[in-house]
């Protein structure tokens, strides 16, 4: 079922861009006011620039009012879901290989989640990530999140109060959409991933808590950690992106500027958590394992602002896949490496490398076992 949707700040005017801008960034408490004002008029869920996180609520069951069952080469299809009486919308963007007969097993699947004040469309116009799908075989989903227009968010965690009460599930949206998948498009349900922006990159560590058994691996960016990890059943292999001079999710996490009911780890917290987590996974295969590191400094390449530190951590001492790759980008703002350079908005985008490229070869890596 198509639908039109807004494509970017253009579509609200140079003033009220500027205004929204300035209120996300630099007044995040006004700007929740302004959205909680917003929720009377059905404008639901949406939250503090680019950070934020929400808390979901109960079960629900789904209905979707499909688009046609078939594609042709590099197609995307707009599909609407009603889950728990409302209608939810994704984009599926098939690789031209989906319409050839030499397909034998299934297609990737790469969920991206965009942050706050975006949704489907103006992710896939930022990562084009969709392009790199197109080449290398592998199905890309961009999911709307609870709102309206390019006004959306995603329930990630870390909500408290009345953002608490009216949080949506949408880990539960997540997963009725990989079931109409499964339906309508030939996938291999051991190569599903997610790789998110901001509050999208915090719904990929939900879902890691939360669907382990669901995503194989997520490359989460310019996010962190804001649900409790003690109920995680099985380690997801992470590759997390950050800037140093993210001033959305910023580095050391929550400052005076984040309203008091939401919370999120720091990015060191974040790694230490998910190191343990990793730790904790070995003890399956060893009585006492090992957590290896390896890192590496980059050679400064563009003149961009920006430097490469790699950590790659792994229990396998003989292997160079590691289970969780940390990037941290000197000097890089709240931005995708290799994106849309965003540097008049929210700091330095890297073009040390493309972060598409990376999350790929990483996933490649890791299915499900």
């Amino acid at each position: 079922m198509d639908a039109i949707t807004n494509q970017g700040f253009g579509s609200l005017g140079p003033l009220a861009t500027c205004l929204l801008i300035w209120l996300m960034i630099w007044q995040p408490g006004a700007w929740l006011l302004c959205n909680l004002s917003l929720r009377k008029l059905s404008l639901s869920n949406i939250v503090v620039g680019g950070l934020l996180a929400l808390i979901s609520l109960g079960e629900n069951s789904c209905a979707v009012a499909a688009g046609p069952a078939a594609a042709g080469p590099g197609r995307k299809i707009r599909h609407v879901l009603f889950y728990d009486g409302q209608p939810r919308e994704f984009s599926v963007y098939l690789p031209p290989a989906c319409n050839s007969d030499e397909q034998v097993t299934g297609f990737p699947v790469v969920f991206a989640f965009h942050g706050v004040m975006m949704n489907g469309e103006t992710m896939a116009k930022m990562t084009l990530l969709h392009e790199l799908g197109n080449r290398c075989n592998f199905i890309v989903v961009y999911p709307d999140g609870d709102g309206r227009g390019i006004l959306r968010t995603w329930n990630s965690g870390g909500r408290s109060g009345r953002l608490e009460r009216i949080a949506e599930d949408d880990v539960g949206f997540v997963r009725c959409v990989i079931g109409q998948l499964q339906s309508r498009y030939s996938i291999d349900p051991k190569r599903i991933h997610a790789t998110g922006f901001s509050n999208g990159a915090m719904l990929c560590y939900r879902l890691a808590v939360e669907a382990p058994e669901v995503f194989a691996s997520i490359a989460p960016i310019a996010g962190t950690l804001a649900v409790p990890v003690r109920n995680a059943s099985r380690f997801v292999p992470t590759l997390h992106i950050h800037g140093t001079e993210d001033k959305v999710v910023a580095w050391d996490g929550p400052n005076l500027k984040t309203p008091k009911n939401l919370d999120f780890l720091s990015v060191p917290q974040t790694l230490e958590t998910w190191k343990k987590l990793l730790s904790a996974s070995g003890t399956q295969l060893a009585e006492n394992p090992t957590l290896v590191c390896r890192a590496e400094k980059w050679p400064d390449r563009k003149a961009d602002g920006t430097r490469i530190e790699v950590h790659r951590y792994g229990l396998n001492p003989e292997s160079d896949i590691p289970d969780l790759q940390f990037v941290r980008v000197i000097g890089g703002g709240h931005t995708w490496p290799g994106g849309e350079n965003r540097e008049w908005v929210v700091g330095n985008t890297s073009e040390e490398f493309n972060a598409n490229e990376m999350m790929w070869e990483f996933f490649q890596n890791h299915p499900l076992p």
